[in-house]
């Protein structure tokens, strides 16, 4: 199963950079805490370089998973529900788009004509409203490959999905476990497959 997905998503979504075996490759390969570092260095890196060749908002899309096993059969699936619903809201826009797996999990990237301000509405709109929403991290950049908050929208700061407070509080305070975090994003993929709910 999880093969399959990560064909499918190379297919529909893969900048064709990889060969898919060499996806696959790093979904099975474990990683250490430096990797997660040295992948989100070089991701950083790769976004600026798409932002200076199209001169346009990027979004860059993970789950918020914890720890170093961020790889696994419940990631794959809400990337793979998400990026289909970014590409839909945003298809006639789309200058370009690539999926990848690194020590950081899964990870879509668009390269969006649109200003970022309407793109991090739109964005922040599918993390709190859709049912896997709060179980992903859609960071939005602008052209100058600078990010944007929702404070800077006027949005309210995201609440931690396990007790309500403030996300970035319960990060820098680590109020929850890994395990309890895991449970979380565990628990709403189960619902979402046994119910099968429709994200719009």
């Amino acid at each position: 199963m999880d093969k399959n997905i990560i064909r499918s998503l190379y297919e529909k979504y893969s900048s064709k950079k990889y060969d898919v075996s060499e996806l696959i490759n790093k979904y099975d390969k474990k990683y250490i805490p430096e990797d997660v570092l040295s992948a989100r260095e070089t991701r950083v890196c790769r976004q600026e370089k798409l932002i200076a060749r199209y001169k346009a908002s990027l979004i860059s899309i993970r789950v918020n998973y914890p720890g170093v096993r961020k790889n696994n059969y419940i990631t794959l699936y809400i990337i793979k529900v998400l990026y289909s619903i970014i590409v839909e809201k945003f298809k006639n826009k789309i200058l370009y788009h690539d999926f990848d797996i690194t020590a950081e999990g899964p990870i879509g990237t668009l390269v969006i004509n649109e200003l970022k301000e309407n793109v991090k509405r739109i964005t922040v709109d599918l993390e709190e409203n859709l049912f896997l929403g709060r179980c992903v991290d859609i960071d939005v950049y602008g052209k100058m490959g600078e990010s944007i908050s929702r404070r800077e929208l006027g949005l309210k700061d995201r609440k931690c999905y396990v007790c309500q407070r403030s996300a970035q509080s319960c990060v820098r305070e680590r109020r929850h476990g890994i395990e309890e975090v895991e449970e979380f994003i565990r628990k709403r993929y189960e619902d979402y497959i046994k119910y099968s709910i429709k994200d719009e």
